[in-house]
């Protein structure tokens, strides 16, 4: 067996039995379900829209509803909001036709439940004021839109870019980030912990650095791909615990078989530049903290299609768009962007896809010629003079 596999055996193995790595796998969705959706289904769970006992009073003498409790005194209807007869009242007056404004009270502070009883009281009143019209004109008039957006390309033949382009290449940026921000730093933390340990030395003296680094760019590579798929697992089974929400967005989002394989693909490609760039940075650095220091640079310099993605979604075919598309750090997540929101031209594919595989296969082989010069300067952060001369030498 090539020796790289058995290395990205080992690492695969290893870093996916990893405290940090289950730690950070399941910790986070469990977070961001704890920090953002939480409090919505315990909100959402504390009163249901049948549990809202309504009242109103009407000084236009116009409304009239078998739903609601109607008074004819302010008074009264407080009276019975603070005895918890009824849980809200509005009031409506003489002037709503030409102001629209109503007051509305209730005995409890509730966000969600407020907008659940405006949106009952909308109801209300829209019957009321179309009651002359036909059922199918109320229910227009509840739901007047539903909308659905297409782009035309050069040649002025449309194409479907609304919700689905948004959230194709919002979803692969952030995606693509998250990867490179837990693996490629797992991948970084391994290689300096194991120059300061000295595993390095044992591991060397029966493989090559050239195979040594390989094995662990793929191996991690495996791991962070293993991370993005439970991700993906664990949204999909949140996402199904509410059928009617999971149907409406399948039903607004068209993914391209086509876009999803070039995602696919520059996903992989992309996640090697970094993971190449993580493994000559950890064969510089001295210590965990400086590599990290020193990742982060290249990290925001691969966020930038993502800060400024309004532009990219915006201008698709711009310079500055095309120009990030061929630097390596940058193009996987702009050319994706650009692919699910216009047509790009074959070629500037074909060259982005050109420049990440030769920076692979570059940035790999300036990795080992650092890796194997700084095994000999263990606790010395070797300076730009010395790591210029590795470079050189070959």
């Amino acid at each position: 067996m090539i020796k790289w596999i058995t290395i990205a055996k080992h690492e695969y193995v290893y870093n996916i039995r990893r405290k940090e790595f289950l730690f950070v796998t399941f910790g986070l969705p469990l977070f961001i379900l704890a920090i953002m959706g939480l409090p919505v289904l315990l909100a959402g769970s504390s009163a249901s829209p049948e549990e809202y006992m309504i009242g109103y009073v009407d000084r236009t003498d116009l409304f009239d509803s078998v739903n609601f409790i109607k008074y004819t005194d302010e008074g009264l209807a407080k009276k019975d909001l603070l005895d918890g007869r009824i849980t809200h009242f509005f009031v409506i007056p003489a002037d709503y036709t030409v102001t629209g404004k109503i007051d509305i009270f209730s005995a409890k502070k509730g966000f969600l439940g407020s907008m659940a009883v405006e949106s009952q009281i909308k109801g209300f009143l829209l019957d009321n004021l179309l009651k002359t019209e036909t059922k199918e004109i109320v229910e227009r008039a509840k739901n007047p839109i539903n909308s659905e957006y297409f782009t035309l390309n050069d040649r002025g033949e449309s194409t479907d870019a609304g919700l689905s382009a948004f959230l194709i290449s919002i979803a692969f940026a952030v995606f693509f980030m998250l990867s490179i921000f837990s693996s490629s730093n797992f991948l970084l933390q391994g290689v300096v912990e194991e120059k300061e340990s000295r595993v390095m030395e044992i591991l060397l003296s029966s493989i090559s650095y050239r195979d040594l680094l390989i094995g662990k760019i793929f191996g991690l590579g495996a791991v962070g791909l293993t991370q993005i798929l439970i991700w993906f697992i664990i949204g999909m089974v949140l996402m199904s615990s509410n059928p009617i929400s999971l149907a409406s967005l399948l039903g607004r989002v068209h993914i391209s078989i086509p876009l999803l394989m070039f995602a696919i693909g520059y996903f992989i490609l992309g996640y090697l530049v970094f993971a190449s760039i993580m493994a000559g940075i950890g064969a510089v650095a001295t210590t965990s903290r400086e590599g990290q220091q020193i990742a982060g640079i290249f990290s925001i310099t691969g966020a930038i299609p993502l800060i400024i993605s309004q532009f990219i979604i915006a201008n698709p075919n711009a310079v500055l768009a095309k120009a990030l598309s061929f630097f390596p750090l940058t193009s996987p997540i702009t050319i994706v962007m650009r692919l699910s929101l216009a047509q790009v031209q074959f070629y500037e594919i074909i060259i982005s896809t050109l420049v990440l595989m030769a920076s692979i296969l570059i940035i790999i082989e300036l990795s080992v010629r650092i890796f194997r010069a700084s095994l000999l300067m263990y606790g010395k952060k070797p300076a730009i003079k010395e790591v210029v001369k590795y470079l050189h030498e070959g």
